[in-house]
């Protein structure tokens, strides 16, 4: 799958406010992933409201008219709870510690301009879609998996979209660290995709693919 199509399913997911659990997934040595160690039981209703606020702040502004504000708005929200730090870390698993300050500056500041852009390229289409949560669970005494399944209103006869949120505390908030879309994980898709080209590459051949995208707008990446 192109990244394009992976940015496009964090997107969605995005938008609708809405994904399985990555129980297999492990963050790199040096991450600040949570852990369920001496921790207290996951707010699982804390999670789910804090995810149902986004979506109603969201949809409020996705039916203002279209101005350079309003995307300011989107963009504001989607960096509320996007964690563009732990998805850049787990999705470049032990290349992030290969990586010096200044690279992973660069990285995830790449891939959250990539992200904003195509959620505002795409917006508009959430306003078709209808939300049913469907419910939450604790994935550990930290991570909580928030679920819902979305459905268009233009093509009724498709099957629903199975969207899941992997999420932990940040504070007084929640940050989301990954998004699966109907069984698809952003940050499994992101971590083969990521291996592969700087397999071939190097480290520079991804940014500089990156880069490309943003310049010129292309719709493939990799």
């Amino acid at each position: 799958m192109a990244l394009f199509r992976t940015i496009s399913l964090l997107v969605l997911g995005v938008f609708l406010m809405v994904g399985p659990a990555l129980a297999e997934e492990t963050a790199p040595a040096g991450s600040v992933a949570p852990t369920a160690d001496d921790n207290p039981p996951a707010d699982i209703q804390g999670a789910e409201r804090f995810i149902r606020t986004k979506h109603n702040k969201v949809r409020a502004v996705l039916r203002r008219r279209d101005t350079p504000k309003r995307a300011e708005q989107l963009t504001e929200l989607l960096g509320q709870f996007l964690d563009y730090d732990m998805l850049a870390q787990l999705s470049l698993d032990r290349e992030w510690n290969e990586r010096s300050p200044k690279e992973r500056k660069r990285f995830v500041s790449l891939l959250r301009q990539l992200v904003e852009r195509q959620y505002q390229r795409n917006m508009e289409s959430t306003l078709r879609y209808k939300v049913t949560w469907v419910g939450s669970e604790a994935l550990d005494g930290t991570n909580v998996l928030v679920k819902s399944s979305a459905r268009s209103q233009v093509k009724k006869r498709q099957p629903p979209v199975a969207i899941d949120y992997s999420m932990h505390p940040d504070g007084n908030q929640w940050r989301v660290w990954d998004i699966s879309t109907d069984g698809v994980s952003l940050v499994k898709n992101y971590k083969r995709q990521f291996r592969r080209v700087i397999s071939d590459e190097g480290w520079e051949g991804l940014i500089g693919r990156m880069e490309k995208k943003l310049n010129e707008e292309e719709d493939e990446l990799i």
